[in-house]
């Protein structure tokens, strides 16, 4: 993302690019908070473009930025799970590592959908963690739990040992970790978040190719392969 500031016209312009799950997730967001952005009565609707930009400063305009909005509710994720393949948002493949990012902070709507992608089933709207567990993590670590970072809006719910490797939806195998961060961390990225969370030190980051055996244990790792011995 680029900004750059124009002063003859007092207008801050802004360009970027987000990859195609993250855009979906963004582009609902925007796009619900503009169309409640309703005129006064007897007032003309705005366009489009001005309310969409009045519901992105929307979002910078917190009471306190250092805390993040405990209001706030859930992105819903629409995801559409054929009959084989893998799950698909809004028409795009998500690998498991992904869809493990994203159970932890959203809320996840299943849609059944037949070889031609016309849905034939809908399933139950669920959020993993209920909003009473996600709050504790939240209140406990203030801020993202990663190395010396200190950011604290933003923050996402990291399971220490991934679901999808065994690991429970309880606070001892929680941490809060700010997406940046979030992207780094096993099962989508390579490093791990090791220690006991409930304590204010008590975690640190190890690469995964540096796990000890023990520690690949508790993951629910395999043993690394041996390397070929030499003849």
């Amino acid at each position: 993302m680029r900004l750059w500031w124009t002063p003859d016209q007092r207008m801050l312009h802004l360009h970027g690019q987000l990859p195609d799950v993250l855009r979906v997730a963004f582009e609902a967001t925007i796009q619900q908070l503009t169309e409640r952005m309703r005129p006064a009565k007897g007032q003309a609707w705005d366009s489009f473009e001005h309310r969409a930009a009045d519901a992105l400063v929307g979002l910078c305009e917190w009471p306190d930025r250092n805390q993040e909005p405990t209001a706030a509710t859930k992105p819903v994720l629409v995801v559409q799970v054929p009959a084989s393949g893998p799950a698909t948002i809004a028409g795009i493949p998500i690998a498991d590592a992904l869809v493990e990012q994203l159970r932890a902070n959203s809320t996840i709507e299943p849609v059944l959908i037949d070889d031609h992608g016309v849905p034939v089933a809908l399933g139950r709207r669920t959020a993993v963690l209920s909003p009473k567990l996600t709050r504790a993590v939240r209140l406990r670590d203030g801020h993202c739990r990663y190395g010396t970072c200190e950011r604290r809006a933003g923050l996402q719910v990291h399971h220490l040992r991934p679901a999808s490797w065994g690991g429970p939806d309880e606070l001892a195998n929680l941490a809060a970790v700010c997406a940046p961060h979030h992207r780094l961390l096993i099962p989508h990225g390579t490093q791990v978040l090791l220690g006991n969370p409930n304590q204010p030190d008590g975690l640190h980051v190890v690469e995964l190719a540096d796990l000890t055996p023990e520690q690949r244990r508790h993951l629910g790792l395999p043993p690394p392969r041996a390397g070929p011995t030499a003849a």
